[in-house]
């Protein structure tokens, strides 16, 4: 059994490690260690298409999420379950739509993610109003910090992938599309979503397309909106995990 906080520390070691042999690696000549960039700053390149295509999301978009315990593509270990995460679930299901939106920036949704954890945890999100009027100053007190322990931890394994991640989801739900057919694509795309999700929002897409006015990353972002409107459009999924609490250390 071991604490929250030698388990940060395990990984924190764990990091330098990483970073020594990789400098080692490279200066005897050798090929450098997989990249996995613990820091925040790496720029991840969009899917790209041979010419004339252009990448643009696929139909039905695909979107799946397992939430904040497998937030880096390899399988986050548990901290003490779900129940840890209670406040920043929804922010990690976003921020897996956003990688999983073709043409989607990675540093754009990791700072969604960031936004939105920090609201959570100051607002206690996953609180009903009955539940929040009946904690003492203390109790709310105690329910912050421990968000803000589990923000950070879902900071820390967000990084580790690098863009591992952000690729993998790129790869699977962009498609390349003839640059003439481009805003035909747009339009079906968003008729679709609405017809499953929101019938009766359908007279919306023709302004919708117009507001992209042809640019991708337009296009992109009106999606992402759609998704955070309509989280059904997420398929939640339970992760397989490890749970360091229970190792023997």
């Amino acid at each position: 059994m071991i604490s929250p906080h030698r388990f940060i520390l395990i990984i924190a070691l764990l990091l330098m490690i990483y970073t020594s042999l990789s400098c080692y690696a490279q200066e005897d000549g050798g090929d450098a260690l997989p990249n996995m960039n613990f820091g925040q700053n790496q720029v991840c390149q969009p899917y790209s298409c041979p010419k004339p295509y252009v990448p643009l999301s696929k139909w039905p978009l695909g979107i799946t999420s397992t939430g904040c315990q497998s937030n880096n593509g390899m399988g986050m270990m548990a901290m003490g379950g779900t129940n840890s995460y209670k406040h920043l679930e929804q922010c990690c299901h976003l921020k897996q739509a956003c990688y999983q939106l073709c043409g989607s920036n990675k540093q754009a949704c990791d700072a969604e993610l960031d936004k939105c954890m920090e609201k959570s945890c100051t607002e206690l999100t996953d609180l009903t109003s009955d539940q929040a009027s009946s904690m003492s100053a203390d109790e709310k007190q105690k329910e912050t910090e421990e968000c803000n322990k589990m923000k950070g931890m879902v900071s820390l394994m967000n990084n580790i992938g690098g863009c591992n991640e952000y690729d993998m989801h790129q790869r699977r739900t962009c498609e390349c599309i003839d640059k003439e057919k481009v805003v035909d694509k747009m339009e079906r795309v968003l008729r679709n979503f609405y017809k499953k999700f929101n019938p009766d929002g359908v007279n919306k897409v023709k302004a919708l397309v117009e507001k992209t006015d042809g640019k991708r990353a337009m296009f992109t972002k009106i999606l992402y909106g759609l998704v955070k409107k309509y989280p059904d459009a997420i398929k939640k999924k339970v992760p397989d995990i490890i749970d360091p609490m229970k190792m023997d250390l």
